[in-house]
């Protein structure tokens, strides 16, 4: 120990300060305290000085420094990991990876021993967190491989001891779900901050064996709303891995409800061979990494959302047979209102096609040639048989198309009440075939006279067309885009359509729903006996969609359809819940979307929602409700368990129940995140060593490596610590009551 002194200026400066403050305090106290008694005299100077003595003393810094030598204070840490993928048997002797490492470990122990004399050797063991090795671990059982969330583990133990370096033993392949999914290479960041190098030894094979048989199910494709008894394709991928000159059986399954109540799943049943549906498939494999697609079909009997599955049944030999069936859900409705839509190829009927995803409605979508295949079109004569569809709407089609034939069947179905929707476009108005009259009699508009060329362009409107709602139009069930007070600025809101077809409404009982900016008719509609008709001059409407007006534009079209099958006042119930899209891997967060609705299918806005989700083991968690605007919508994160999970959705709106309870199901694929890509990963491995000035070690390395460490000559660590005398709140305090004191003497004394 020994006291140092560190003056604020040099030594000169800091002693002819010194000297100048005593002597001008001498000179100054004389002459000032000339009257009074020696005595006094003597005191007010010596309190003076002492004052001057304290800045003097802080101004050189004093400070005692005492230096403490930590022999050996450095340690090695060890981690192991235990995950289930360390099971694989695919290192050097049949070994799995786990006894591999843990071999290497043990064979070393005079090494370990050697080196434990000069460092401390502290052993863990990890798969999602790190934790103290267990002496007698000899099979993993991690569910997760967190390497990011162990290195940062790593990185407190070496914030708290001087770390001569990480051993890591793994097969390197990061395989964790939130919370523990951390960047590795983040981690190692800060561990290369810290000095601390990290020295991989890597366990296992990058690729699976080409000679292990393996068969797994990927990307099934299959519409996520469809209807009962009605064909239902799906198509699906296979993944062959050394499974050459072998064969491949899928076949789909279909969940039976049967008797099961909401909240229980029903058993997977082998689909049923109706209506031409292709329920199974063998496939050929002719390679042993190889990737097939193929069609599959089936019938749904009974409504309602039902689990479907493809599986492909396993080979003899293959022991990974998770991936060997793909599951989803759908729903299926009842029947649905059927809408059999012509029109030719383009945007518009693209975006028309989108309703479909309705819950009420199944189009039917029949692609009419143009131009020179125009005469290639075959239109089935069934589509017009009664009871077939309930509505029918004519795009930009020629009414030669269909002939007189077909043009009579349509006008019986009009007739009989089937729906009838017209919509604008180039060819629709002209080149009427024999029999269009009888169907125009229908229509709430003058039909034109053939144009001598084929189109007759000043029937055209071009340039944008705002579409805005005429007063009558603004009480109608179709124009209804938002609430009543609301609604005009709506349709102000939504892009203009481009060119429309210029309307000339026929006199009597036609209503016109909509026109242009400048007031051309766009929208016309009437009750004929038994049918409604309506006439649309636009067929643009898909640039709502591009402008991202989608709702507004579904919930158009949708409404047009139901106006016309006069379905207007069917609503769904009132409380409704989806989860978009089915299918999660486990650790993945569920988005759930849900509302309420008033009779007339307005949305309540100020109901109180509890959303209840019952997990596969039966345990009942409770969602967070948020809202966006008009939207409501929970996030469900606990989904670490594989199988079907159940949302209940209750509302309720001052206290009182709105409707019935609405549910819906998503599915939680049961994969394994160590064992259904168990593949060893090097590459991290080689970026963590390098990031923190470690070394990428192959088994054989490590004794090498061990033996160079316990030859290393470690140096104490020396810590010096330094404790100031004059920063310190005593010695303020000091001169503070010195100070003190001394003005209150001359206070009392008659000099201040």
């Amino acid at each position: 120990m020994e006291v140092t002194l560190e003056p604020i200026w040099s030594w000169p400066a800091v002693m002819l300060t010194a000297v100048g403050l005593v002597a001008f305090v001498v000179w100054t106290y004389r002459i000032q305290a000339a009257t009074l008694s020696p005595s006094r005299r003597r005191l007010l100077l010596s309190l003076k000085l002492a004052a001057v003595a304290i800045l003097v003393f802080a101004l050189f810094r004093p400070a005692i420094q005492y230096s403490e030598t930590d022999k050996n204070t450095v340690q090695l840490l060890v981690g192991l990991d235990v995950s289930r993928s360390m099971n694989t048997a695919d290192a050097p002797g049949n070994l799995s990876r786990l006894q591999a490492a843990t071999q290497d470990l043990a064979q070393q122990s005079e090494l370990w021993k050697t080196l434990g004399e000069k460092v401390t050797v502290r052993q863990f063991e990890f798969d999602r967190d790190l934790r103290p090795k267990r002496p007698e671990i000899t099979s993993g059982d991690g569910d997760q491989t967190a390497i990011g969330n162990t290195l940062e583990s790593f990185l407190r133990e070496a914030r708290q001891e001087r770390t001569l370096g990480i051993l890591l033993l793994t097969d390197g392949a990061q395989r964790a779900v939130p919370p523990y999914d951390i960047d590795p290479l983040q981690a190692a960041r800060q561990l290369a901050a810290e000095q601390a190098p990290v020295y991989p030894v890597g366990y296992g094979a990058t690729a699976l064996n080409s000679t292990t048989a393996d068969l797994g199910l990927a990307d099934l494709l299959i519409d996520p709303v469809v209807f009962e008894k009605k064909l239902v394709p799906l198509k699906v991928q296979l993944r062959a891995s050394g499974a050459a000159n072998k064969t491949a059986k899928v076949r789909v399954y279909v969940e039976d409800r049967g008797s099961q109540t909401i909240g229980q799943s029903g058993e997977l049943q082998p689909a049923v061979t109706v209506q031409g549906a292709k329920v199974s498939e063998e496939l050929k494999l002719t390679a042993n990494d190889e990737v097939q697609t193929f069609d599959l079909s089936f019938v749904p009997q009974r409504a309602g959302e039902i689990k479907v599955a493809v599986e492909v049944t396993p080979l003899d030999g293959e022991i990974l047979t998770r991936n060997n069936r793909i599951e989803t859900i759908i729903t299926v409705r009842q029947g649905g209102l059927r809408v059999a839509y012509f029109d030719v190829i383009g945007l518009e009927q693209r975006g028309l096609r989108m309703v479909n995803g309705s819950d009420k409605i199944q189009l039917d979508f029949y692609d009419v040639r143009s131009g020179r295949y125009l005469k290639q079109t075959r239109i089935d004569p069934a589509i017009f048989d009664k009871g077939a569809y309930d509505v029918y709407i004519i795009g930009d089609v020629s009414s030669t198309v269909f002939g007189p034939v077909l043009l009579a069947k349509l006008t019986e179905r009009v007739a009989d009440g089937a729906g009838l929707l017209m919509i604008g476009g180039l060819l629709n108005w002209n080149a009427q075939a024999p029999g269009a009259a009888s169907l125009a009699d229908y229509l709430p508009v003058t039909f034109p006279p053939s144009a001598a060329g084929g189109i007759d362009r000043s029937r055209l409107l071009t340039g944008p067309q705002p579409m805005r709602p005429t007063e009558t139009g603004l009480k109608r069930y179709v124009m209804q885009l938002a609430a009543t007070d609301k609604n005009r600025a709506k349709w102000e809101a939504l892009a203009p359509l481009y060119g429309a077809t210029k309307l000339t409404p026929k006199p009597g009982l036609v209503e016109i729903w909509a026109q242009t900016q400048d007031g051309s008719p766009l929208l016309c509609a009437a009750e004929v006996g038994r049918s409604r008709v309506a006439v649309f001059g636009g067929y643009t409407t898909y640039l709502w969609v591009q402008h991202g007006q989608a709702a507004d534009h579904q919930r158009f079209w949708r409404q047009m359809i139901l106006w016309l099958a006069r379905k207007e006042a069917d609503t769904n119930q009132a409380i409704w819940a989806k989860v978009e899209p089915r299918n999660f891997l486990p650790g993945g967060t569920v988005p759930i979307e849900f509302g309420a609705r008033e009779d007339n299918g307005q949305p309540i806005t100020d109901a109180a929602f509890t959303v209840e989700v019952t997990q596969p083991d039966g345990t009942k968690r409770t969602a967070a409700v948020q809202k966006s605007g008009e939207q409501m919508f929970a996030a469900f994160p606990e989904t670490m368990q594989a199988g079907d999970y159940w949302v209940k959705v209750s509302a309720s709106r001052n206290g009182n129940l709105i409707g019935l309870d609405a549910y819906t199901r998503f599915i939680v694929d049961p994969r394994d995140l160590e064992l259904d890509q168990p593949n060893a990963d090097y590459e991290t491995l080689q970026k963590i060593a390098e990031l923190t000035g470690g070394q990428l070690l192959r088994s054989e390395d490590l004794a090498g490596w061990l033996g160079r460490l316990s030859e290393l000559k470690l140096e104490d660590l020396t810590r010096v610590t330094i404790l100031p005398l004059w920063d310190n709140v005593w010695l303020m305090l000091l001169f503070v009551v010195v100070m003190t004191t001394e003005w209150a003497c001359r206070k009392r004394w008659g000099l201040a």
